[in-house]
């Protein structure tokens, strides 16, 4: 028998195909990534502007992928800001005529 709710009147709510996709994609990248920094663990000369170090591979992989991740985001934002900028003044354009 299915179960009920208590009075709602769905009796489960399902996930958005869409989401399970992005939670796949994501689940494999990050197995991908940390299969990618496990096989490259050695140290390496990492040059900066001023000067230069011995880091371990994984730290550098690792960095790079959340510094990535973060101009993403920050990308996402900036799109999001102008798309709302845009909205905004095509509201005030159209109300003053």
């Amino acid at each position: 028998m299915a179960r009920s709710s208590g009075g709602g009147s769905s009796p489960a709510r399902k996930r958005n195909p869409r989401d399970v996709a992005r939670l796949v994609v994501s689940g494999l990248a990050l197995v991908l990534l940390v299969a990618f920094v496990i096989d490259n663990s050695n140290t390496v000369k990492v040059g900066f502007v001023f000067f230069s170090a011995h880091v371990s591979l994984i730290w550098v992989l690792l960095i790079a992928a959340v510094l990535g991740a973060l101009v993403d985001r920050f990308a996402i934002f900036l799109s999001q800001r102008r798309k709302k900028a845009r909205a905004a003044r095509a509201a005030h354009g159209t109300g003053a005529a």
